[in-house]
């Protein structure tokens, strides 16, 4: 559906509220509950344990493959990896069905006293591994969906009053129908932690342009020393055997980086290693992973993970021994992969999923994509100038206390 027009008009029945009796209790910390289904106008809304919906996985794929936007973090092999193995207690699926067709999938929770709120607020999930909060949004009906989603929320256990998007995209297309629908109702969304991602847009050919001829040279110049010293090679792993082996490979290296010395390494929590390998190995068999190694004498110096969904990919991962640092080896294999990725027509963006001003990959592309966390109204009430207030204090709160544990494993 065009996001053109008069969404009053097109819209007009869809946000009538159904009338609809719903327990209010709040979720119990720690336990499982029950699924809720209830009608929203043409819509079935199911409120439903994550694990629940990814117990019969194929309505998700299909949802995956027709979604406005790709998120991979969200699609089961990633998903229901990450939930099996550090999935927060009480973490639900907000499902939406037309014509009992999956058309809406948003994974999260409702918190609040609890949780620092001091009203209740379903906050989207994101976590460490998964930089990205975008639901899967049927592209068909994406107006009608994101409509459905936004409007079925105050109906959840726990009654929430505000929705927090972490991580979202504010030039995508998904929120621009958040913000339309949250427009069309007089309100305001309030944003926190603006900033740019880095990113390559194939399209746009400008990755390469980013890097100097004087660094380029450089480049080549530390790559002829480094291979004075044995058999240099670069191996791209693509199937799922092959993967699999990569995988470990990298958590390998990774161990032997600045993350190793400060702690951040995969190798230093099994359960996090363990997810590492089950997600990107189960993506591989969707043809939705691809590792890339810089090898030495059949050593893997460096290695990165690159994940695929539509014609969205995710530059996730990359580590290499400081050993041979001199050489700059995340760099070169960084180079390489950039090089390939702009020749893969079927890509139109590449997300670095990296932090604001990241010392290396902001030098190696152009691109960048604008980033906030949102807190979305869901209704008129005073309610969400308390949560906001509440949410501007969680996060004074928490940035230094995170400043300090990074000062620390620096």
């Amino acid at each position: 559906m065009s996001v053109a027009g008069s969404r009053k008009e097109q819209y007009a029945g869809l946000f009538a509220r159904p009338d609809v009796l719903l327990a209010r209790e709040r979720l119990a910390s720690g336990g499982a509950f029950a699924p809720l289904v209830f009608p929203h106008g043409e819509f079935e809304i199911c409120w439903t344990p994550l694990a629940k919906l990814g117990a019969d996985p194929a309505s998700w794929h299909d949802l995956a493959a027709r979604t406005l936007e790709p998120n991979v973090f969200l699609e089961p092999a990633f998903a229901r990896a990450a939930a099996d193995h550090f999935g927060p207690p009480n973490l639900g699926a907000l499902a939406i069905y037309a014509e009992e067709r999956l058309v809406g999938l948003l994974p999260g929770r409702v918190e609040g006293i609890s949780a620092g709120r001091p009203v209740p607020v379903f906050v989207a999930w994101t976590h460490p591994f998964a930089p990205l909060s975008t639901p899967l949004i049927d592209r068909e009906i994406a107006g009608e969906a994101v409509a459905a989603m936004l409007e079925s929320l105050p109906k959840l256990p726990g009654a929430p009053k505000a929705v927090l998007f972490p991580l979202l995209p504010e030039a995508s297309v998904t929120a621009r129908l958040i913000a339309l629908h949250i427009g069309v109702k007089g309100r305001s969304i309030t944003r926190y932690d603006t900033h740019a991602r880095a990113a390559l847009m194939p399209e746009q050919g400008e990755a390469s342009a980013m890097v100097s001829a004087r660094k380029r040279k450089e480049l080549r110049r530390q790559r002829r020393r480094l291979a004075e010293s044995g058999v240099l090679a670069h191996e791209i792993a693509l199937a799922a055997n092959e993967v699999s082996k990569a995988v470990a490979d990298f958590i390998a290296v990774e161990a032997n980086s600045w993350k190793g010395r400060a702690g951040g390494a995969v190798s230093r929590d099994p359960n996090a290693a363990a997810f590492l390998a089950e997600a990107v190995t189960a993506l591989a068999g969707e043809h939705k992973a691809r590792v890339d190694r810089l090898t030495l004498d059949g050593a893997t110096i460096a290695a990165t993970i690159t994940l695929f969904s539509g014609d969205y990919a995710w530059f996730w991962k990359i580590g290499y021994d400081e050993t041979y640092a001199r050489y700059s080896p995340g760099v070169q294999i960084a180079h390489d992969l950039t090089m390939a990725l702009e020749e893969d027509e079927s890509l139109s963006l590449v997300d670095s999923c990296a932090v604001a001003d990241h010392p290396m990959i902001d030098h190696l592309w152009s691109g960048r994509v604008a980033i906030a966390d949102w807190l979305v109204p869901l209704d008129s009430s005073m309610s969400f100038a308390v949560a906001a207030a509440g949410e501007r204090a969680r996060r004074a709160i928490i940035a230094p206390l995170k400043a300090l544990r990074n000062r620390l494993r620096r």
